[in-house]
């Protein structure tokens, strides 16, 4: 059953023609605000390595400001532990553009009345409930701040009196009674510093400004805006819509470029990256492993999200060095490529399968069963792999692609419009 359609990205339409006239045409762009108290304290937990393990990392050591708080290195995951020496399960994301995520629901309702679908929630497989319990749950990840437990990260805070100071202050002298209490003191401040910190949703894009009648866009970029909203091409729209989607507590949400909804594009596998020892293979995003209340074990019908994993927001998605949940791709040339090739081309993505010929045809002539060469998931499960939305309902192995080359170049054109820190040109004196 397919979850988008053309309504999608007539909803992007008709919300982009809205977009300067909820911002207003010549709207300069807000001036940050102080930060709260309490938020100034998470700015100081954010770049704190002194609260992990190592000693030596912070939120900021992977959420780097200078990157839109997303790592700044190629790795495909990054290293954590005690000894940084513990590689991570999946790739960062970025902070940015987190406020206006609904609450995870397995039927989340879509806007463009298509099928409702799993969407909603924080990190890749949504399990995370707010950006409270996102930020703090690095604290005891083995392979991120590693501390053993709760209490050794109340212990890290008080042995900060500066830091007693101000959580007693701001939440009472009983706050350190028990170790959840603090960590529930951290997830408050250091969601109240992204909330408040206009750096983690700026909306300083050259896209942001066109919207305000600021900015021209190039005729390449103006070219590769049509392909992202074209339904019967690229469709990118229907799922990085920039129109309303089912934002905060059922508000709208505009120019998030994320619908917030899981989906199986078929990201290829990368063997650089494996789950933990005795988590399985593959890492299938909603259910499992790292999430676990979704697990094909529990439920056999769970087994319809194995593969799903979180839509990403666009925004300064240029500025990004890997790519999908796994790193895989180092450049988003080639996830354009991969969008548009992944079946006319399969062997240049997932490598010559055993027994498969490059037209994905076993040597008798015969199509295996599934969804093969699809390798990031099992091959049972290989059947959730989206073949029904463009641009995978057009392809067929050996093909031609339903993008030329300048036509994927002018998509990527468009996609650096959405990077945040664009300083637009001021009117020449007379």
């Amino acid at each position: 059953m397919t979850r988008h359609g053309k309504g999608r990205a007539a909803v992007w339409t008709l919300a982009a023609a809205l977009i300067p006239a909820c911002w207003g045409a010549s709207s300069p762009v807000m001036a940050a605000a102080p930060l709260s108290p309490v938020a100034q304290l998470g700015r100081q937990l954010f770049f704190d390595p002194g609260l992990s393990a190592s000693g030596r990392q912070s939120c900021a050591s992977c959420h780097d400001p200078a990157n839109h708080y997303a790592p700044r290195n190629d790795l495909a995951v990054q290293m954590g532990g005690a000894r940084l020496d513990n590689p991570g399960v999946r790739a960062v994301p970025t902070l940015t553009y987190k406020d206006e995520v609904p609450d995870f629901s397995a039927t989340l309702e879509n806007p463009d009345e298509s099928a409702s679908g799993p969407g909603g929630g924080y990190d890749w497989d949504g399990r995370m409930a707010s950006v409270a319990v996102q930020s703090v749950s690095p604290l005891t990840t083995p392979f991120e701040m590693a501390n053993p437990d709760i209490d050794s990260v109340r212990a890290r805070v008080r042995r900060n009196p500066d830091y007693v100071r101000q959580f007693t202050g701001l939440f009472g002298q009983d706050v350190f009674a028990t170790p959840r209490q603090v960590i529930q003191a951290m997830g408050t401040a250091l969601a109240a510093f992204q909330h408040e910190d206009s750096s983690f949703h700026p909306y300083t894009s050259k896209y942001d400004y066109y919207t305000r009648g600021l900015a021209t866009l190039t005729p390449q970029e103006q070219r590769g805006m049509a392909l992202f909203n074209d339904a019967d091409r690229a469709n990118c729209a229907s799922c990085h819509t920039a129109g309303i989607g089912p934002g905060k507590d059922g508000s709208t949400s505009v120019g998030q470029f994320t619908d917030f909804f899981f989906k199986d594009v078929g990201v290829p596998d990368n063997p650089q990256v494996r789950p933990p020892a005795g988590m399985g293979r593959y890492d299938m995003g909603l259910c499992g492993p790292l999430r676990t209340d979704l697990a094909p074990a529990r439920d056999a019908a769970n087994r319809r999200y194995c593969g799903l994993f979180m839509t990403p927001t666009l925004r300064n998605v240029a500025t990004r060095h890997v790519f999908f949940h796994n790193g895989v791709l180092k450049s988003l040339r080639d996830v354009v490529a991969f969008y548009v090739t992944r079946d006319t081309d399969p062997t240049r993505w997932y490598g010559r399968q055993p027994d498969i010929r490059p037209d994905g045809t076993r040597p008798d002539g015969t199509r295996p069963g599934g969804a093969l060469p699809y390798n990031g998931l099992p091959p049972d499960l290989r059947g959730n792999v989206d073949r029904d939305d463009m641009p995978f309902a057009a392809q067929k192995t050996g093909g031609q692609p339903i993008l030329s080359e300048a036509e994927m170049d002018d998509l990527v054109a468009f996609l650096n419009t959405l990077t945040d820190g664009y300083k637009p040109a001021t009117a020449q004196p007379k």
